[in-house]
């Protein structure tokens, strides 16, 4: 684990994992880009409104055979409402997204073994072949926005950063999102899981739950 010392107000600011290149301190909520043993500070980000979600940072869990640990969080707004996508570092080092979104939980992996297709040729029901992981079909396409960020991300997440988030399903519960932003086109494969079958621990505490 690498830690720097916040530029706005000298807490400390830990990086878990390698592919981290962005995070919010936790004191002052600077947002801060890393430059290998440097961090600037881009912004700072608003206090939340309480979302109610049980997950936080540092709630632990399994998928399949991949045990993980949460340790940033985007959330993103668009038009009808909102989500939540944790990032998470599993136990070898790698990383992986846990997508939440009234109710459902989704956890998937970064995917780079075919060229992504451009956000003009898609459209609701339109197919995608990934090579091997097989042919996903277009569910939804949504612009959004960064609302809110906290700890560490592989990317600058400022608040109304923008982007469009294209949702696919495949096989049974395989699911695919393709995210377009501003530098970048990010590809993610994995599945819907229920609650129950993370085997969460470190829960946030929510009366009623």
């Amino acid at each position: 684990m690498l830690t720097l010392s916040c530029p706005s107000c000298g807490a400390n600011v830990d990086f878990k994992s390698k592919a981290s290149l962005y995070a919010v301190c936790s004191f002052c909520k600077s947002s801060l880009v890393r430059h290998d043993m440097d961090l600037e500070k881009i912004g700072t980000v608003s206090e939340l409104i309480d979302d109610l979600t049980p997950i936080q940072i540092g709630t632990t869990g399994t998928f399949g055979e991949d045990k993980f640990e949460v340790i940033g969080r985007l959330k993103v707004g668009y038009k009808d409402g909102y989500w939540n996508e944790w990032f998470a570092m599993l136990g070898d080092g790698r990383v992986a997204w846990l997508a939440e979104a009234q109710g459902f939980y989704a956890f998937c992996y970064p995917f780079f073994e075919t060229t992504p297709p451009t956000k003009a040729s898609l459209f609701v029901g339109k197919t995608v072949d990934f090579g091997k992981k097989g042919i996903y079909e277009v569910d939804d396409m949504r612009d959004c926005k960064c609302v809110y960020s906290e700890g560490e991300l592989p990317f600058n997440a400022p608040q109304g950063r923008a982007s469009t988030s294209v949702d696919l399903s495949g096989f049974e519960d395989e699911m695919a999102t393709i995210e377009y932003a501003a530098t970048e086109t990010r590809v993610f494969l994995g599945a819907y899981k229920e609650f129950d079958k993370f085997q969460f621990k470190n829960l946030r505490h929510i009366d009623g739950w």
